[in-house]
């Protein structure tokens, strides 16, 4: 006699809580999660599998519902956002039944899967998306899940640059800015595009740095302990917008426009350029078999730009050029310099702005030797990885990081050999 699925999930969640109940080391929290992580993809798929069978046959219209995301709904309680993210799914999974499969063996996690779905549903890269979906799977399995949702926007942009010119136009045309005070408090409310967006969140990031070494010194002054701070991170930022403004009360022309990094491929650059030359209209700015890694329209701070409002910007204006190898990475200073300044400190954060430890996304990080100076590791950008203070500390305590050509990401590996690296 089979058994019905609610038998068998009972035994198998009681299995499971006995083990998590049972769980002593941290070897065997691991191993557990990933094993409820694989549990977990391979539900995720089965449900999309079935939520494709009521859409294609129909049977979702019984009692009133008009949708499959209603039925869903009134099926199992889902909010709304959820339901319809599960249609996308399905929908997608229904045209890449490989990409379920991959799922279903665990080796995909619903985040990038419910990414790619959402590619899937825009109709003006759909008819792209096959051209690409192979290596889209490959990065979606090697990436971390937020580089990647990063790569698949990056993609999405430039596989539909018209839309996405046409996109960046509407904003920047609905651009506003407000200042209101409401009793005791003011509120300050804007919208812009990412084009001036990228200079305004330049100057911001810098004052709120120049807060941050205000307490830092006056810490370091009074002799107190490392976290005792004189003002929270969000005070910090409040006063940094607050910085901004004063400093511009003290003086009426325009102060002189900080250095924002823009990086574009030349591949894309190139193409934008002749489009804009001959007045015809932006198609797609990637090809199949191209490395995505290396397209590349953003500042260096991952916001994404405009491909046309780059180039047009670097026809007037000044950019800072980047002298970079063959395989795309900017040349550094070997040996020279003990410590990466200056330049090249800004070439090597290029490849990544972040903390490259796993889980964490610290954006104020020291540029550190992956193979160690004392061992004849040289200070350029081959050679470097963002870390925040308290893992370029840790660093030091026998882990080691290692860089892989091929997804142009870094793995750290503990002192016992066991790498850093998700399920």
């Amino acid at each position: 006699m089979v058994k019905s699925v609610s038998a068998v999930s009972s035994e198998t969640l009681a299995e499971l809580d006995a083990r998590a109940e049972s769980v002593s080391s941290a070897a065997e929290a691991r191993e557990l999660l990933a094993e409820l992580e694989r549990l977990k993809r391979h539900l995720e798929v089965t449900t999309a599998r079935l939520v494709d069978r009521v859409s294609v046959s129909g049977c979702f219209q019984e009692d009133g519902c008009l949708s499959v995301a209603t039925w869903l709904r009134t099926t199992v309680n889902w909010p709304l956002a959820e339901a319809k993210r599960m249609v996308r799914v399905a929908d997608f999974v229904h045209h890449y039944p490989q990409v379920g499969a991959s799922m279903a063996d665990g080796l995909l996690a619903s985040a990038p899967v419910t990414r790619l779905a959402a590619l899937h549903a825009n109709k003006r890269v759909t008819a792209q998306l096959p051209d690409f979906i192979d290596s889209m799977v490959e990065y979606a399995q090697a990436l971390p899940c937020d580089d990647f949702a990063h790569l698949a926007s990056r993609w999405e942009q430039l596989a539909d640059a018209d839309g996405t010119h046409r996109s960046h136009e509407r904003v920047h045309d609905d651009r506003d800015a407000t200042v209101n005070p409401v009793g005791n408090a003011t509120y300050l409310d804007a919208r812009l595009g990412n084009g001036q967006g990228a200079l305004i969140t330049e100057v911001f990031e810098r004052f709120v740095q120049a807060e941050l070494s205000r307490d830092l010194a006056e810490r370091d002054a009074l002799g107190l302990s490392p976290t005792s701070l004189s003002r929270t991170p969000k005070q910090r930022r409040a006063d940094a917008l607050y910085a901004v403004f004063a400093a511009a009360a003290t003086r009426f022309a325009p102060a002189p426009e900080p250095l924002v990094n823009i990086v574009i491929d030349q591949r894309t650059y190139e193409r934008t350029l002749s489009a804009m030359e001959t007045g015809s209209r932006l198609g797609s700015l990637v090809e199949p078999g191209e490395n995505l890694l290396d397209t590349r329209c953003e500042t260096t701070a991952g916001v994404l730009l405009d491909p046309v409002d780059v180039v047009a910007t670097s026809l007037v204006s000044h950019v800072r050029r980047v002298v970079v190898t063959a395989a795309g990475v900017p040349i550094g200073l070997g040996r020279r310099s003990r410590l990466f300044t200056g330049g090249t400190r800004a070439a090597a954060l290029l490849r990544r702005r972040r903390c490259i430890w796993p889980g964490c996304h610290v954006l104020t990080c020291d540029v550190d030797h992956r193979v160690p100076w004392a061992q004849g590791g040289g200070t350029d950008v081959e050679n470097s990885d963002p870390l925040c203070r308290r893992h370029n500390r840790l660093k030091t305590h026998g882990y080691i990081t290692h860089y892989d050509e091929a997804t142009r990401s870094t793995r750290v590996i503990t002192p016992d050999g066991r790498p850093l690296t998700p399920v």
